[in-house]
């Protein structure tokens, strides 16, 4: 009887022991590959993998955030899984996982990866409106932060790229020495929601204005428009006087002009000073035939509705007799010492008129006293647009035929040119001598004359005014 129950002890045995489950030579127990992780909401962050054993039991997946330990056997998977969605996060931290494959009491080696979780993505970028202004001046850094908010008002802590473009510029102006064009833009990594650019001034004063944007998560554009931003120079530091233009004047009546003197002011850099500076405008001689507007402020507008970098302009009166006459201009600004200037009063508006004496020249072919050369006065006048005559004007003469007898009176001794001045006590009067020769005119022909007609015109530099006077050449036989 006792060997009968020893037998089927042995017997039970072996059934057993050939009914535990063992991993075959066909079968393998090998790592998991290409773990991926990827934050699929603001809840919830899913891991994929690939399944490379075909004896697994299951998978365990362990689970680490930030510097904490390893939670071991966080969560015991299926065999074949190649998935699983992990919701139970409770930091806005760094999430690793590490999967391994199982059968029994074998594992696999493990495969590891690891995520940036966020819970609070971005909805707003901070734009401060109260004491949000920027204020930039040449070569001088000055750092422009955008802060990243999620719904609640609090900075994100995902890592963003936070993108700065101009809207509007001073030339000059630019973004970490780099970007100067409204076309192009740079980008900064945020720290704890915060990206930082530096911003420079440039060579002119004005206002600025930046875009900065960013993308959330679902790729979404957030953005806004930084405005506040104002760019400076340095101090006044040099001023220079000029005059408008020629035929710039305003007719005030009885004789009298207005004219635009212009002041361009530089700072220590050579950059025209920003908008808003007073000048003092004054005559030092006090003429009593002129008169001058005292304050102007840069940037204002100057007769023609115009505005120009570091300019401020005022108005200049006289009487137009006086025209040609020197004048000292004296322009002040606080902080620097006062600047003068010389000026010539321009001509407005003038009118030329000649006329040859005699207009016509002759030549008697059977005379042998007549002489090869002849000549002809020009007489004429320069006045203003408001019939002032205008002395020590220059005027250009030049002529179809013929060519000025003598040197002329001006400074250069041009002989195309001459001055205007007192001729026979009449103020504004011309004169000039022209010498036209008998090789100039053809030769009589059949009995009949030959004859040329010859223009001799006169004109202001820098005008478009332009006065002729006609002269006729004969040869008789």
């Amino acid at each position: 009887m006792k060997i009968r129950i020893y037998f089927i002890l042995i017997i039970v045995l072996f059934i057993l022991s050939c009914s535990k489950e063992t991993i075959s030579p066909d079968d393998s127990l090998t790592a998991p590959s290409n773990l991926s992780l990827e934050q699929i909401n603001l809840e919830c962050i899913q891991l994929t993998w690939q399944d490379n054993s075909t004896a697994e039991e299951g998978f365990r997946l362990d689970r680490k955030i930030g510097e904490n330990e390893w939670e071991e056997n966080y969560q015991i998977l299926s065999e074949n899984a190649t998935t699983f969605i992990d919701s139970n996060l409770i930091a806005i931290d760094n999430y690793v996982y590490r999967i391994r494959a199982f059968a029994d009491e074998e594992f696999s080696d493990f495969i590891e990866a690891s995520i940036d979780f966020f819970y609070n993505d971005v909805s707003y970028i901070y734009n401060p409106l109260i004491g949000g202004q920027i204020h930039l001046y040449p070569f001088i850094p000055t750092e422009y932060h955008a802060t990243l908010k999620d719904s609640n008002g609090n900075n994100v802590q995902r890592d963003y790229e936070v993108w700065f473009k101009f809207v509007t510029r001073p030339e000059g102006t630019n973004i970490n020495n780099i970007v100067y064009n409204t076309t192009d833009s740079i980008y900064a990594q945020t720290v704890d929601g915060i990206a930082t650019v530096t911003l420079y001034g440039g060579n002119q004063p004005g206002t600025a204005s930046i875009k900065v944007y960013t993308y959330n998560s679902s790729n979404i554009e957030i953005s806004i428009i930084k405005e506040g931003i104002y760019v400076h120079t340095f101090a006044p530091e040099t001023i220079e006087l000029t005059i408008g233009g020629i035929n710039t004047g305003e007719n005030l009546g009885n004789g009298f002009w207005r004219i635009e003197v212009a002041a361009y002011i530089e700072d220590i850099l050579g950059n025209p000073v920003e908008d808003g500076w007073g000048v003092y405008f004054s005559l030092p001689e006090n003429p009593e035939w002129a008169t001058i507007e005292a304050v102007a402020h840069v940037g204002y507008e100057d007769a023609y509705g115009d505005t120009y970098p570091g300019t401020a302009f005022t108005f200049l009166e006289y009487d137009g007799s006086h025209t040609n006459d020197s004048l000292i201009v004296q322009a002040e600004i606080v902080g620097i010492p006062a600047e003068t200037v010389e000026i010539t009063l321009p001509i407005q508006f003038p009118v030329i008129d000649i006329v040859s004496v005699p207009c016509h020249l002759d030549w008697f072919e059977s005379d042998p006293e007549s002489p090869d050369s002849l000549f002809t006065e020009i007489w004429g006048s320069v006045r203003d647009g408001q019939n002032n005559p205008i002395d020590n004007q220059q005027v250009i003469f030049f002529s179809t035929l013929g060519q000025p007898v003598d040197m002329g009176t001006d400074d250069d001794d041009n002989p195309f040119t001459e001055n205007t001045g007192i001729e026979w006590d009449q103020h504004g009067r011309i004169n000039k001598d022209w010498m036209f020769y008998r090789h100039e005119c053809p030769a009589p022909i059949g009995g009949e004359p030959g004859s040329i007609a010859g223009l001799i015109y006169a004109t202001i530099p820098g005008t478009s005014v332009v006065e002729s006077a006609l002269i006729i050449l004969f040869r008789y036989p």
